[in-house]
């Protein structure tokens, strides 16, 4: 298949807001993108305009037998029961994250996708990230050699969302790439939170987990920070993996071969960069959806995927209290 070409797969994107006209542009340039839909009628009639696209009511979605896949970028309070519609109506269906805002939904249209056997997939955009796909298989090549240490952190002044907390909306993002490099859930965590914002949980979070095999993972998740950092890193008893997602392409993703050793010294050695081929991790997250649609093959981020994420916010949101 032309990596830009839909082969008449046909989408219909629900919510057009920020991040939502970034899925319209790519499903356009895809030739993939057949109507949309958003509450706001304003913001359908622009992107409606734009694209030269029918902007159809849900139930005209849902009913249309051409549709053969569903976007849903609205808000995550609506996530659940677009869903379910949309899964009824034998759609397939990606939800951008968070993928629900309980464990309970999330059983419930993962459960509702295996008995109608459709696809149904959570966009965990960094998964398909060209800098953090490298690193997983530099992993795989034992570069870093046994994982000791894995510490995620996603902070900026942004956004604060009313109907998640930063743990649905950003966290959600290192958790499912924490999990992709561990391949187990963890065993136990330990949760410090910040409030004083949003009135639905946390504003800042700092999350320890521990996994099996001394492997542990820190996580500090921020929207009401004054800087920016969007950084991940892999440590191991060889060196370690940094992925910095706010650098340019050359710098994104670099070695550091130093390391501690037993009796405590450390050795020290030049950082080393790791080429990267630049891509737009959304597009790529979308080709899989629609390469599922044509195959009926699991996504890399399909339902299971966000189960086992939605197990570890569920966890987080338990000692939050």
């Amino acid at each position: 298949m032309d990596l830009d070409k839909s082969d008449n797969i046909k989408i219909a994107l629900i919510g057009c807001g920020n991040w939502g006209k970034n899925i319209a542009r790519n499903l356009s340039e895809m030739n993939a993108l057949s109507c949309i839909y958003d509450p706001h009628s304003n913001i359908a009639k622009k992107i409606s305009n734009d694209l030269e696209l029918p902007n159809y009511s849900l139930k005209e979605i849902f009913s249309n037998k051409d549709i053969d896949g569903i976007v849903i970028a609205s808000s995550a309070d609506t996530h659940i029961n677009i869903a379910k519609q949309a899964l009824l109506n034998n759609k397939d269906v990606l939800i951008e994250k968070p993928f629900c805002l309980s464990l309970s939904d999330a059983k419930n249209i993962s459960d509702l996708a295996e008995e109608k056997n459709k696809v149904l997939m959570a966009g965990h955009l960094l998964n398909y990230h060209n800098a953090f796909i490298k690193m997983k298989n530099l992993i795989d090549q034992d570069k870093v050699g046994s994982i000791k240490n894995i510490r995620a952190h996603r902070l900026a002044l942004g956004l604060v969302r009313q109907n998640e907390s930063v743990v649905y909306d950003l966290a959600a993002h290192d958790i499912s790439m924490i999990l992709s490099i561990t391949k187990i859930l963890p065993t136990n965590l330990q949760v410090q939170s910040i409030h004083h914002n949003s009135n639905l949980g946390p504003d800042a979070i700092s999350v320890k987990l521990s996994f099996n095999e001394k492997v542990t993972a820190l996580i500090n998740c921020d929207w009401m920070c004054p800087y920016k950092e969007h950084r991940f890193s892999v440590i191991g008893t060889k060196g370690s993996l940094i992925f910095d997602d706010t650098r340019d392409w050359s710098n994104k993703l670099t070695f550091n071969p130093s390391i501690i050793n037993e009796d405590n010294t450390i050795n020290f050695y030049p950082l080393e960069k790791i080429k990267v081929n630049e891509n737009e991790p959304l597009k790529n997250e979308l080709r899989e959806f629609i390469n599922s649609i044509q195959t009926r093959q699991n996504p890399l981020t399909d339902h299971r995927e966000a189960l086992k994420v939605q197990t570890v916010m569920e966890m987080i949101d338990k000692k939050l209290g």
